[in-house]
């Protein structure tokens, strides 16, 4: 009945809001078009135009980050300016640090796991498939071990013996703790319950209201069947399992489960990462005091580390790339209450806005979902998740265009969102989706020796030169995630690497826009496996790498071209 009650104050809140929709999609779009030509102006008048468009950024940036701006309930981030000294030593790990593999030792810095918490204000999700056994252990004790951590919901894509891995590392973490099994996803008694009632259109607040009750109630009458939530309370996890589908489909589960858990336990918030992710102690604390300074606050994006037990070149120019790119870029929304998206390993949620826009089971579009119902999403840089990321080109490649294939969608399929989102906001997102296309279509042009010739002009390389220079000098200097070596040492190669990568991978990602598979492999599986599979299913895994990493060494090839030709009129001049 509480939901129902607060769906009713929201529907009633945004119809009022109706009104001014259209004069803000008109403000927004007058706003975007003027600033889009002063920038063009700025250009062609040779003006610094990259750095100051980055010294407004950083402008924004450092009053979002250090409490000078504010929502009706006080500053956003009071505490950025006195951090807390266990989530300091975090960010100084070294790859090379007693820490493992270079994510944090959640064991030496805080109270053992046996010792429930005091006052549990959040619940956390933890979902995978056949994750690395360290990985998933150091997730779970990360959330076993924080002070304001209630339960831990882990959620388990797979119920075949090979899944049981994950199963036994949750129940050592949690030795009292109960096992649900499901069996089916719960997306599969969604779909089914949809066509039971003739429903069609989820999008629907109504509709999905209708199914959120359906689904809950489903799994409360279950929870009380095989455990209690007392007992869930008192070991402090629960552990879901499900027939292996998707990531997407077991975050569905666990969200769902952790909103029903939530809601009889009477915590407020929910926290949601991955099963090879972890968070630093005092992360959570950071997402909460956001949430707590305003009602309207439906969601709370934390900061990612990319890092990976074996280093190679490329996992640390990702890791220096996201070090240089992502605190600007997220300030930018979150300034104005509107992070783009809040990422699957740094997600929190409150549990009634949650549950109102969960109709979903895709991350990004989940946050489109809390934007459009009204609700602000923010930033909180203090709440570092390390998480790990591919340390080979095939698997940087899948990953990437993944994550560009959900980004254009959602700027492709809802246009609509630019009613929620400021001029200043729009204007750096077209910059963002515009200028990788632009650069494939001009470099391509030049290699089939159609384009102009490339003349080095000094004042725009000054331009970028010291606009990246200033960029380093502030994360260095007034970043709550502090540079570690390979940060610095890595991120010229890093900037060059995804300046030319990047433009193929917009490009294949429009191309793929209806591909929603997610072109990942548990680290469970032994490569030697593949060695018994048919003619085939070989051939048919050919067909795939070829499918998802020939337009990349295309590219590449494209690439090589561009640079010959121009190494070849520059030895003519």
């Amino acid at each position: 009945m509480h939901s129902s009650a607060y769906f009713l104050r929201m529907v009633q809140r945004l119809q009022g809001r109706s009104v001014a929709k259209p004069f803000r999609f008109f403000f927004t779009v007058a706003g975007t078009v003027a600033m889009l030509a002063t920038a063009w102006k700025s250009v062609q008048f040779g003006l610094f135009t990259v750095t100051l468009d980055l010294l407004i950024k950083l402008v924004i940036t450092f009053a979002y980050t250090h409490g000078l701006s504010g929502t009706r309930r006080g500053t956003l981030w009071p505490s950025a300016s006195k951090p807390d000294p266990l989530v300091e030593a975090c960010h100084l790990l070294e790859p090379d640090s007693p820490s493992e593999n270079g994510f944090p030792s959640c064991e030496e810095k805080s109270s053992p796991v046996s010792v429930a918490p005091a006052i549990p204000r959040i619940t956390a999700c933890a979902v995978g498939w056949r994750e690395d056994a360290e990985l998933y252990r150091r997730c779970l004790q990360c959330f076993a071990t924080d002070p304001i951590c209630g339960p831990i919901v882990a959620g388990v894509d797979g119920d075949t013996p090979a899944d049981q891995e994950m199963v036994d590392i949750f129940m050592e973490t949690f030795p009292d703790a109960h096992v649900i099994r499901l069996p089916e996803t719960l997306a599969a008694t969604m779909e089914q319950y949809m066509l039971s009632a003739q429903l069609s259109d989820v999008e629907d607040a109504p509709t999905c209201e209708f199914i959120m009750e359906h689904l809950t109630s489903k799994i409360r009458a279950l929870i009380n069947e095989q455990t209690s939530f007392a007992a869930i309370r008192d070991a402090r996890g629960l552990c879901v399992v499900q027939p292996h589908q998707s990531k997407k489909d077991i975050l569905f589960t666990t969200l769902v489960v952790a909103g029903v858990v939530s809601n009889e336990l009477g915590l407020e918030y929910v926290f949601s990462t991955d099963s090879d992710s972890a968070i630093v102690p005092g992360g959570l604390e950071q997402v909460v005091a956001l949430f707590d300074r305003d009602v309207n606050t439906g969601g709370v994006s934390g900061h990612l580390r990319f890092v990976h037990p074996t280093e190679t070149y490329l996992s640390r120019m990702v890791g220096a790339h996201f070090w240089f790119e992502q605190e600007i870029a997220k300030a930018q929304g979150a300034i104005f209450g509107a992070v783009e998206i809040q990422p699957g390993p740094s997600a929190g949620f409150r549990v009634t806005a949650l549950q109102l826009v969960l109709i979903t089971n895709e991350d990004r579009h989940l946050t489109t979902r809390l934007l459009w119902a009204g609700f602000e999403v923010h930033y909180a840089p203090g709440a570092i998740v390390y998480t790990d990321t591919p340390n080979t080109f095939r698997g940087w490649l899948k990953q990437q265009i993944r994550w560009a294939r959900g980004t254009m969608t959602e700027t492709l399929w809802f246009p609509w969102m630019l009613t929620r989102l400021s001029p200043l906001h729009v204007y750096n997102i077209l910059k963002a989706r515009s200028v990788p296309i632009m650069t494939f279509w001009a470099i391509t042009l030049y290699a089939l020796g159609f384009g102009k010739e490339i003349s080095v002009r000094l004042a725009p390389l000054a331009d970028v030169c010291c606009a990246l220079a200033l960029q380093v000098v502030y994360l260095a200097c007034a970043s709550p995630d502090r540079p570690t070596r390979p940060d610095l040492l890595w991120l010229a190669p890093s900037i060059v690497w995804f300046f030319f990568m990047t433009p193929a991978i917009y490009v294949w990602s429009l191309v793929t826009i209806f591909d929603h598979s997610w072109g990942n492999a548990p680290r469970g599986l032994e490569p030697a496996s593949e060695k018994g599979q048919p003619a085939g299913s070989r051939f048919a895994a050919l067909l795939l790498e070829v499918k998802q990493m020939g337009f990349q060494v295309l590219w590449i090839g494209i690439l090589c071209v561009a640079a010959l030709r121009a190494c070849r009129v520059s030895s003519f001049v």
